[in-house]
């Protein structure tokens, strides 16, 4: 009696266990979106608007496409928007923003992101455009005055 009692737990534990074996994983990978991102405080003198270009790093080319003029504004709760302008072309891209020391990061909706370097009235970075093309990224806040002496003001490279 003792046997058959073993014999029928073992057969409904290896029943249960071949049952989950056939569950296929789903690949499902959690994913934030823009709304789901608490932003972080700003600083203060962050929040406002950015007028910047960018210019293929010259190694990588790109063109004359790739040359551009770029406005960023940043708001006091945690979003941003870009206005991408080459040629006749324009794009706008929005997302939110975490500042962390000298480094803020712009991400879109899909997770993408950019980070940049912050120096004074200076934001600078490398970023990737749509084509594949490394560019240069070069943003001044557009304030009347500078927070910083101008002899801060240097060049980012």
């Amino acid at each position: 009696m003792v046997n058959r009692g073993i014999w029928y737990v073992g057969s409904i534990a290896l029943i249960a266990l071949a049952g989950c074996a056939t569950h296929p994983p789903t690949g499902g990978v959690a994913r934030s979106t823009e709304s789901d991102v608490r932003p972080s405080a700003l600083p203060t003198d962050l929040v406002g608007t950015w007028k910047g270009s960018f210019v293929p790093i010259a190694a990588d080319g790109g063109g004359g496409n790739a040359v551009g003029d770029v406005t960023l504004v940043i708001n006091d709760d945690g979003t941003y928007t870009v206005i991408e302008q080459r040629k006749s072309s324009r794009r706008k891209y929005s997302g939110v923003i975490v500042a962390n020391g000298r480094t803020v990061t712009l991400k879109d909706s899909s997770g993408v992101g950019l980070s940049l370097r912050r120096r004074g009235d200076t934001l600078y970075g490398v970023a990737r455009d749509r084509t594949g093309y490394a560019l240069q990224v070069y943003f001044e806040k557009d304030s009347g005055a500078l927070s910083s002496s101008p002899g801060a003001q240097t060049n980012p490279r």
